[in-house]
């Protein structure tokens, strides 16, 4: 079972994506974090995931410094961005660190 991590700062989005998710729940193991800090105490608990997900536009660590330390300690992690909000300079940043930008 694949181990799929999302992180994004707005309850309301990680509580659509789990419900619009939850056909996928015999399929995957999906978590949520609602920060960057937070995805990266789930991995160091629990382990890496087989994906993460975030957005990039948060407060405190934004979606490319978790990224680039997903990258950095977790090589073998899938690193995709999900955001609305992406102005050019993001977009590169993103693009040099994620693997898919949605």
């Amino acid at each position: 079972m694949n181990r799929v991590l999302f992180v994004d700062d707005e309850p309301n989005v990680l509580e659509g994506l789990g419900r619009a998710l939850r056909s996928m729940r015999d399929n995957w193991d999906i978590s949520f974090a609602n920060s960057g800090a937070e995805s990266l105490e789930l991995m160091e608990n629990d382990g890496a995931f087989d994906v993460i997900c975030t957005d990039m536009l948060m407060p405190g660590m934004m979606g490319d410094e978790l990224l680039a330390t997903v990258m950095e300690r977790y090589p073998d992690t899938v690193r995709l961005v999900l955001s609305g909000q992406l102005h050019t300079p993001a977009i590169v940043t993103a693009g040099s660190i994620a693997d898919q930008i949605l």
